[in-house]
């Protein structure tokens, strides 16, 4: 009897065994990322703030994300963001496994419909931004000897040098315009981030807008050569120089000049609707293991001190992570006045400006 028990048992365990080794790997799934490739669109050129801010961050997704995903990149610059938008919403695979980088300019230019968009902020997760943009500042050749607002103020016809109408740039340049009423103020584009730098050294255009670390990191030598930084202008947070010890600390904001309602209307709307700058967004409808897993990441990297560090090396400005939560905040909170989105649509247009006053 007692060797029939111990037959009976051996048994028992002998299959426990066989259907543990059948099913037990696949009781535990996989992660979603194993053994998959990544899709970065980035909505630019490669070699710019934005494409470096990509890339710190892209390092640390690998690291985060299970599965180890080797990540690449498809640049799809064209309309601000637009293209890179246009795509991911209505041509990319529900598959999570393209998600794409995208400045500010993808906000305004779905809120206020402007030429060429096919897509809705609706048709987007957005998971977050490594920095919530600026403080940025205005860089003028030195031959111009514009070193004050009132000196730019009093000239006719500067010429800035950008990529495309809709690129944040773009449309940094024209609430620069606009707030402080310059005289005939003309655009040049088709411009990549690095053209432009040497655009204005060749004396084709005459300024840029630009953030203040890009001024220490990109062309360090520009304010020993004489090219003026005549004022700052705060970030969405409302820091300014105390971000970029480098730059000038001396220099007036911006928003001394705002000296009218319906500039401070416009730079209310300005300001909320961009809540971070180069912004994740993955277009929605991705099975919910990806977007699990790419929110966990996501997440993880903007609360990691070797990241925020490993950050202001590549990119020579720290890091200011903004939300996927914060973002669609924010969002919420963006000005209705139809008058005001009008102005504004003309001002981000690339048309004549509105009148300010």
């Amino acid at each position: 009897m007692l060797e029939n028990r111990n037959s009976f048992a051996v048994g028992v365990f002998v299959g426990f065994v066989m259907w543990a080794g059948a099913f037990g790997p696949q009781a535990i799934a996989a992660p979603y990322y194993e053994g998959k490739t990544l899709v970065v669109v980035e909505g630019r050129r490669p070699g710019g703030l934005g494409s470096f801010r990509t890339q710190a961050v892209a390092r640390y997704l690998q690291k985060f994300l299970p599965g180890d995903p080797t990540i690449v990149y498809k640049y799809m610059p064209g309309g601000g963001g637009t293209a890179a938008a246009n795509y991911l919403a209505k041509a990319s695979k529900r598959d999570g496994l393209t998600i794409a980088n995208i400045g500010t300019g993808v906000y305004s230019n779905a809120i206020l419909g402007a030429r060429g968009v096919r897509y809705k902020l609706e048709d987007f997760v957005f998971l977050g931004s490594s920095s919530s943009g600026g403080p940025y500042t205005l860089v003028i050749r030195p031959e111009l000897h514009l070193d004050t607002v009132e000196k730019l103020k009093a000239y006719k016809g500067l010429r800035f040098a950008q990529r495309s109408v809709g690129h944040t740039m773009y449309i940094l340049d024209r609430i620069f315009a606009f707030t402080l009423d310059l005289q005939e103020p003309q655009w040049v584009l088709g411009y990549s981030s690095p053209e432009i730098t040497i655009a204005l050294e060749r004396g084709e255009a005459d300024a840029q807008s630009t953030g203040l670390n890009s001024v220490h990191r990109r062309t360090p030598h520009w304010l020993k050569e004489g090219f003026t930084v005549p004022f700052v202008m705060r970030n969405t947070k409302g820091r300014g120089t105390e971000l970029a010890p480098e730059f000038p600390q001396d220099r007036p904001y911006l928003d001394q000049y705002i000296d009218t309602d319906l500039k401070r209307a416009v730079m209310r709307f300005h300001n909320s609707s961009r809540p971070g700058s180069s912004l994740f967004l993955v277009p929605r409808g991705v099975p919910d293991a990806a977007l699990r897993a790419l929110r966990e990441a996501f997440n993880k990297i903007w609360n990691d001190p070797q990241f925020a560090k490993e950050y202001k090396r590549l990119t020579n400005e720290p890091a200011d992570p903004v939300s996927g939560k914060e973002i669609d905040r924010a969002l919420q909170r963006i000005p209705k006045d139809p008058k005001i989105r009008k102005i504004y649509k003309q001002i981000v247009g690339a048309g004549p400006l509105p009148p300010s006053r």
